[in-house]
């Protein structure tokens, strides 16, 4: 009945309360102000043993021709010291490591004199070791290198502590028959292996979260990258294209560019070179009618003879030839015979636009334009207008004609 009742007790009484684990501090931890001596005995109590060797397997440090079990742990933490001092992964590794153990150093955030160091160093609470630890890495913040020497001060204070057992062993008791003492000895190696059990699995139980959050952080970085890189591959083919576009169309105009300003330098030579000799041609006809009319005798004046005119039928079928602004800019690049020659043809254009000899063409997609033969090479182009109005527009080279029908389609 008693047994009942304790366990029903049990049973009604509530769950044990969580304790709230401290949060690990953002503080600064500049392990590298420490030298490899300093540093590895800070490792020694910060760590318990399989921690040392649980870090220095995470590294893949070894010792030629020892084992990492056989060794001291202040011969380990100072092989572990100097891996941090020379490899940035170590040290990444042994700061998180360090954070984790320690969790915050003491009194974060405040300002501390020398006597509170010193009170600090003698007057603690918990783990030693720990507190000692903590109380290094907050002398390590203080910005005054005096209260920065606290740090080593209570280093070696903890090494003291750790070799005070060594130093100081404690007195031997009465012998106890060998039977109960075999007997004590196989239950504390029993309590001392149960707690080396309860320390790797606590290590590898941490192992096993750090590598999970480490895949996790990996696995999201790897997704970002390859987001990025398919974000960048598709920057750069559209890059690429519009590169091409821009290459392609840059070389387009600079060539039509190009062909445009050798035409108009080539037409403006032209009329440049027609204009000197039209001058020096007037200026010989001027001087020849000067001494024609000096010389010859003064007209006898005469009745004017009446033109003939043409009959109605013929004058029905003439077409009245306009002259463009286009035709008189395109003549300028031939010589006179051509000239005369493309004046001829226009003549006989405007008297029978059938006539054989013109061999008048339509032009291709170009409504009522039209295409004589002026000479081998040679083509006049003239429009067909509203009424018996002839339209007379260019005298182009024939290697020019599909240019020029080009155009035509843009005006």
């Amino acid at each position: 009945m008693g047994k009942k009742n304790k366990q029903q007790k049990a049973a009604a009484a509530p769950p044990p309360a969580e304790v709230e684990e401290i949060p690990i501090s953002a503080a600064p931890l500049p392990l590298l102000k420490l030298d490899a001596r300093a540093l590895g005995e800070l490792l020694e109590l910060c760590f318990p043993d399989k921690r040392l060797l649980a870090l220095c397997g995470e590294l893949k440090l070894y010792s030629p021709g020892y084992r990492l079990e056989a060794m001291p742990p202040d011969q380990v933490a100072r092989m572990l010291a100097d891996e941090v001092n020379s490899a940035k992964d170590a040290l990444a590794l042994v700061d998180t490591a360090v954070r984790e153990s320690l969790r915050n150093p003491v009194f974060e955030g405040q300002k501390l004199s020398e006597a509170q160091y010193r009170d600090l160093l003698e007057l603690f609470t918990g783990d030693p070791l720990q507190h000692l630890a903590r109380l290094a890495w907050r002398a390590l913040l203080d910005d005054d290198a005096k209260l920065q020497e606290f740090a080593l001060a209570a280093i070696d204070l903890g090494v003291e502590a750790l070799d005070a057992p060594a130093r100081n062993p404690k007195p031997r008791k009465a012998q106890l028959p060998a039977e109960v003492q075999e007997l004590r000895k196989l239950v504390a190696e029993a309590h001392r292996e149960a707690e080396r059990a309860g320390k790797e699995r606590d290590s590898l139980r941490d192992q096993l979260a750090s590598a999970r959050t480490d895949m996790v952080a990996r696995e999201k970085t790897l997704g970002e990258v390859r987001d990025e890189l398919v974000s960048v591959r598709a920057e750069f083919n559209r890059a690429s294209s519009e590169l091409a576009r821009l290459t392609a169309a840059g070389e387009g105009r600079a060539l039509s560019d190009a062909r445009r300003l050798a035409d108009e330098n080539r037409s403006l030579s032209e009329k440049l070179r027609t204009a000197q000799e039209e001058r020096e041609s007037l200026r010989g006809q001027v001087q020849g009618l000067e001494r024609r009319a000096a010389e010859a005798p003064a007209p006898v004046a005469q009745a004017p003879q009446e033109a003939e005119l043409v009959s109605a039928e013929e004058a029905a079928t003439f077409l009245i030839p306009i002259f463009t602004r286009e035709f008189y800019d395109s003549i300028q690049r031939w010589d006179r015979r051509m000239q005369r020659a493309a004046f001829d043809k226009v003549s006989l254009l405007a008297r029978d636009w059938r006539h054989g000899s013109l061999r008048a063409l339509a032009l291709g997609g170009l409504p009522d334009y039209y295409r004589i033969r002026i000479a081998t090479d040679v083509r006049l182009i003239y429009r067909r207008g509203e009424g018996n109005q002839l339209e007379i527009l260019s005298l182009i080279d024939r290697e020019d004609l599909d240019r020029y029908i080009r155009q035509a389609r843009t005006r």
